[in-house]
């Protein structure tokens, strides 16, 4: 079974592989998260530190026998149950685990699941979270001790440099030229929130097709106000 054929309205976004993802200080997590050796694999760090685009790039490329589910987004219109029956996946990612822990339903059926995919051994998860098992608040103490079984990787920011570059390489799968003076400035006016970069190169894109307009730093001022 593939992730399209769940009744999720879930969606990959296509450009958010390997091939633009900037490893910066996270070279060897990537590298042992993209081998797929392990098991279990925790990845905790804040918020735009990459940690949705590094589940979505493991997805893409492995392609079948998938499950992605951003349990943040989820939480509120689906029911727990939903968790049943994932380990005949071969990859299981849970993006935003800790957004579901303190529910008792929610964290009731991710206990389950961990102790599913222990005993078969024969399925990949991967989770993500903004901290450490340890940090976790969770209905079931033993959850934490569940998910510290695995490898625990923290994810680190990406200095401004690897920002520029990353927005560089978004706009190249996007099939935008977006040069470094203009990726510099929008680094240095926007914010440094990496995500919200995103969204913003997504919204120029748009105005760039509408306008017929390269991206420069005129019109970045001009479309997005700074």
């Amino acid at each position: 079974m593939t992730l399209q054929q769940l009744p999720l309205n879930v969606q990959l976004p296509s450009n958010q592989t390997f091939a633009t993802l900037v490893a910066g200080p996270n070279a060897e997590a990537y590298t042992l998260v993209r081998a797929g050796e392990d098991t279990l694999v925790y990845l905790w760090g804040s918020a735009g530190v990459g940690k949705s685009h590094l589940l979505h790039a493991v997805c893409n490329e492995q392609a079948e026998n998938v499950i992605y589910l951003p349990l943040s987004e989820l939480k509120d219109s689906m029911d727990a149950g939903i968790l049943r029956g994932l380990e005949s996946y071969a990859l299981i990612c849970l993006d935003d685990i800790d957004a579901v822990l303190t529910d008792q339903n929610w964290c009731f059926e991710v206990f389950a699941l961990l102790n599913r995919v222990r005993d078969q051994g024969a399925t990949r998860l991967l989770v993500t979270a903004n901290t450490s098992p340890a940090q976790l608040q969770s209905a079931y103490p033993d959850v934490q001790s569940r998910l510290s079984w695995g490898v625990v990787l923290q994810l680190q920011k990406l200095s401004d440099e690897e920002k520029v570059q990353a927005l560089q390489q978004r706009a190249h799968a996007m099939g935008l030229e977006l040069r470094s003076d203009t990726a510099q400035f929008m680094v240095q006016r926007l914010g440094r929130d990496l995500e919200d970069l995103m969204q913003r190169l997504e919204r120029l894109d748009k105005a760039s097709i509408a306008a017929q307009r390269k991206l420069t730093i005129p019109f970045v001022k001009a479309v997005l106000g700074v």
